[in-house]
């Protein structure tokens, strides 16, 4: 077992045994692409706006403490739109087809870049189901956050639309990991065996193993074709001794 190897070497062992890196590759490459086209369920996303004003009327006034009361009220908002209250309204509106708690998995609202415009995402299996939850958020919002909070104003920006694509799994990014994955497991695998390789394949094997000097070293022998009394020779093919 050798426990020192140079860069030379390590290319050299890679390239010997490059075949074990390249089917690791393209198993797990395979095997990554079907994970994720046939396995793993696909999930999508349809997203929309609203605009949250501090004052109760939509006024051209954008001064920083207008914008700042704005920016409070949308983290303040987003509690109120994940509260059972609301999200029971929301399945009913869906045909209670999931629950409170899946709801709130489903749905995440964030302010827009430190904006007053508040994000609603909506996530999940069925394309019809999240474009109607993020719709049914969208509708009932204004209104259940000027009856609780009594302050502000809310207005939609943008609908939300039933998506045509999943938006997870990435089946591209998903076989592209599995490739490079498959790289560094081939190349893990050809390393171990030759790390653990005790077989003697030079002299030099036999110098480091043992530091003993070598008295001498037996050649190769090979029987010559087609002359069998004469027996075995070295060198070459012609039997010259």
């Amino acid at each position: 077992m050798k426990e020192q190897f140079s860069i030379s070497e390590i290319i050299n062992i890679f390239l010997r045994r490059w075949w074990i890196i390249a089917l690791s590759a393209i198993i797990l490459c395979v095997s990554g692409f079907f994970y994720a086209q046939f396995v793993v369920t696909p999930l999508y996303r349809t997203d929309g706006t609203l605009y949250v004003n501090a004052r109760r009327t939509q006024t051209s006034d954008v001064s920083g403490a207008n914008l700042v009361a704005s920016q409070q009220l949308a983290t303040t908002y987003k509690e109120i739109l994940k509260r059972r209250t609301f999200l029971a309204q929301v399945a009913e509106d869906v045909g209670n087809k999931y629950s409170v708690g899946q709801l709130s998995g489903m749905i995440s609202m964030s302010p827009l870049n430190e904006t007053e415009i508040m994000e609603i995402k909506v996530t999940g299996e069925v394309p019809e189901d999240v474009y109607a939850i993020c719709h049914s958020v969208l509708t009932h919002a204004p209104d259940e956050l000027i009856r609780v909070v009594n302050a502000g104003s809310v207005k939609i920006l943008d609908d939300g639309q039933i998506p045509k694509t999943p938006y997870s799994p990435n089946v591209k990014n998903y076989t592209l990991f599995a490739f490079a994955l498959g790289l560094a497991l081939g190349a893990l695998i050809v390393f171990c065996i030759e790390f653990f390789d005790t077989r003697i394949k030079s002299r030099d094997d036999i110098a480091n193993r043992y530091k003993e000097p070598l008295l001498g070293e037996i050649p190769a022998l090979v029987l010559t074709p087609g002359k069998k009394d004469e027996g075995y020779s070295y060198g070459d093919k012609g039997g010259n001794k």
